[in-house]
């Protein structure tokens, strides 16, 4: 195995690349499914340093797969890397891509590691995979479309041959998460006519019903995420209603009970429903070779951390494999898809908490990559 102090010095020689991948990203920032600016870089900088890299792999233009091969063997060891910008929407209404969580510092983490740990290749045992998945964010409108990037490349079977996944986000704390949430999104359409001179407009009563609905839920267990009303202005002309929400729930099992009391709500709607995010599912393995990187960096590792109030498509990925959705914390944590977190990530702040993810994905690779 790896001598972790050749590692740390190995992620030691890559601060300058490390800090031009976090910048780069940061300064292109790009909506979900539209990230070929990013992808192009990232394929470029992994492929000098002899990567084997496949862009466009799942059905995504701004996918990619990048292999390390070790010279002895062992497992394979993926990390997933993050490159697309927040929908930010500003008070004027117009929507703006903005890099406030954290996909720089990932993006330059991930690629900090892979480049140490392919300076170290003759003493590599396995496989390390970079795989670059589009479409984190979920309000962006590819996103919307064709859903997230982790969640797709799970489906395609890009995690099949992976023996261990690894994805790590700023946060507040330092740990392995155990818990996240259930979601699913659903959108309903009510078609009908526009009148002024009567009360019969079934769009517009379904708007209500959603807003109505929506207002009975607290914004974790059930989202209203766009509520839109199209049509022409004339007197009995055509109008359509589409509501899309989020439902939010802890168990597969329950998802389905709080569909059926929205489809009750909005009766008149005809409904279209998204993949289903999965819950994260731990791995002990896993879970204990990051404990051990965070201890060799003589950090905190919480190990019965709070359930995350979200839900990721990282979960499908932990259900087709053993991973670890690892936070890496600072402390105050950052001001998540606000003005102020696109200013912390692209600070000393961020870049520091870029190299930190790299030694903590280098240590833990070098690990797992190991034969069992």
């Amino acid at each position: 195995m790896i001598d972790s102090r050749d590692v740390l010095a190995a992620i030691s020689r890559q601060t300058d690349a490390i800090r031009a991948t976090t910048q780069f990203v940061h300064e292109h920032p790009e909506l979900g499914h539209e990230e070929h600016g990013c992808a192009r870089h990232l394929c470029d900088v992994l492929t000098s340093a002899g990567l084997e890299v496949e862009p466009g792999v799942g059905g995504m233009e701004t996918a990619f797969r990048a292999s390390l091969h070790g010279e002895r063997p062992g497992r394979t060891v993926g990390l997933v890397c993050l490159y697309d910008a927040v929908t930010a929407v500003r008070p004027g209404g117009q929507v703006e891509p903005v890099h406030s969580c954290g996909h720089g510092p990932i993006a330059g983490a991930v690629v900090g590691a892979a480049l140490a740990l392919a300076e170290l290749r003759q003493g590599l045992a396995g496989t390390v995979v970079v795989m670059g998945c589009p479409s984190d964010e979920i309000h962006a409108p590819g996103s919307i479309a064709r859903g997230g990037g982790k969640a797709l490349s799970a489906e395609a079977g890009l995690w099949d041959d992976v023996d261990a996944a690894l994805y790590a986000h700023p946060e507040f704390i330092d740990t392995v998460s155990l818990e996240s949430r259930w979601m699913q999104r659903a959108v309903a359409t009510v078609s009908g006519s526009r009148s002024l001179a009567t009360a019969d407009q079934p769009p517009l009563e379904a708007a209500l019903a959603a807003l109505e609905s929506a207002r009975a839920h607290v914004p974790d267990d059930l989202m209203l995420e766009a509520l839109e009303l199209d049509g022409d202005v004339e007197e009995g002309t055509g109008l359509v209603l589409r509501a899309t929400f989020l439902v939010f729930a802890d168990a597969a099992d329950d998802i389905e009970p709080r569909l059926a009391t929205l489809r009750a709500a909005v009766p008149q709607a005809r409904w279209e429903l998204g993949r289903v995010v999965e819950a994260v599912r731990p791995d002990d393995h896993v879970t204990a070779a990051v404990a051990g990187a965070f201890d060799i960096l003589g950090r905190d590792f919480v190990s019965n951390p709070p359930r995350l109030p979200f839900a990721t498509d990282f979960g499908n990925i932990s259900r087709r494999c053993p991973a670890a959705l690892i936070g890496v914390g600072r402390e105050g944590g950052w001001a998540f898809h606000t003005d102020e977190g696109a200013a912390q990530f692209a600070s000393p702040d961020g870049e520091a908490a870029a190299l930190t993810i790299a030694q903590v994905l280098a240590l833990a690779t070098a690990d797992l990559s190991e034969p069992r």
